[in-house]
């Protein structure tokens, strides 16, 4: 699936293993940025069709589902565009061709050219391997397009510890080392909204009355990010509030 206007470059980017990963990791900041006139697109590798819950859709439709949820969280987001890879399946993107998967994801930057780029770190935030795998992947692909001076000029990975839940999660250095703090405050609700699309995903709840809890309160909403490329030497003096 692809949908968008191809003829749009620059601006920023996301690219993830699974629908709904951009609602909890980024949806903010790719919120801002469209506000701000930016470009923003999203890439998935998966359909997200191995999460399905006890009585969902028969098998060989959850897919569909999940697609139908990562366009509308996209439109609530404010994305110019979203893909969804050809030929990996959810929860085998550690078996699946890692020279391929860097081939497909190359090819899509190369024909966008973003500014910036939004993954996941080394240890995926929660573990799981298509995060891991993906996120190894985008930087292989950065890498490869730095040689021929087509490459983001930045590369940014998710660092969830300025979220308003309690950190459950055992991050990475990298994950941990944010360099980048920016405030959603003003598209909090967008970003409840884009976790509400994903009606199928139970383990947005916690996140959803996180949010919800913290907008009541009138406290700030802030995403964290660390930036892998070019490295930020830590320690950091200082966070940015920009990604863009």
């Amino acid at each position: 699936m692809s949908d968008g206007p191809d003829e749009l470059i620059g601006g920023l980017a996301a690219i993830f293993a699974h629908p709904d990963d951009e609602s909890f990791g980024c949806a903010g900041a790719l919120a801002l940025a469209h506000d701000a006139g930016r470009v923003t697109r999203l890439l998935v590798a998966t359909k997200g069709e191995a999460g399905m819950p006890e009585g969902g859709p028969p098998e060989g439709s959850f897919g569909d589902v999940r697609e139908r949820e990562l366009v509308t969280a996209a439109q609530t987001i404010g994305l110019d565009e979203v893909t969804i890879l050809e030929g990996y399946a959810d929860g085998g993107l550690a078996e699946a061709s890692f020279a391929q998967l860097v081939d497909d994801i190359a090819e899509w930057l190369a024909s966008r050219r973003p500014d910036a780029v939004i993954t996941f770190g080394s240890h995926g935030v929660t573990g799981h391997p298509d995060h891991v795998v993906i996120g190894s992947a985008v930087r292989w692909a950065v890498e490869r397009l730095a040689e021929v001076g087509r490459a983001p000029n930045a590369v940014y990975v998710v660092s969830p510890v300025f979220g308003p839940g309690p950190n459950r999660y055992d991050l990475s250095p990298e994950e941990q080392g944010a360099t980048h703090r920016v405030e959603v405050t003003p598209v909090a609700e967008r970003k409840v909204a884009a976790l509400e699309a994903h009606a199928s995903q139970s383990d947005t709840a916690e996140e959803i009355a996180a949010l919800r809890s913290a907008i009541e309160a009138g406290l700030p909403i802030y995403e964290g990010y660390t930036r892998v490329r070019p490295a930020v030497p830590a320690p950091h003096p200082k966070f940015d509030a920009r990604i863009w």
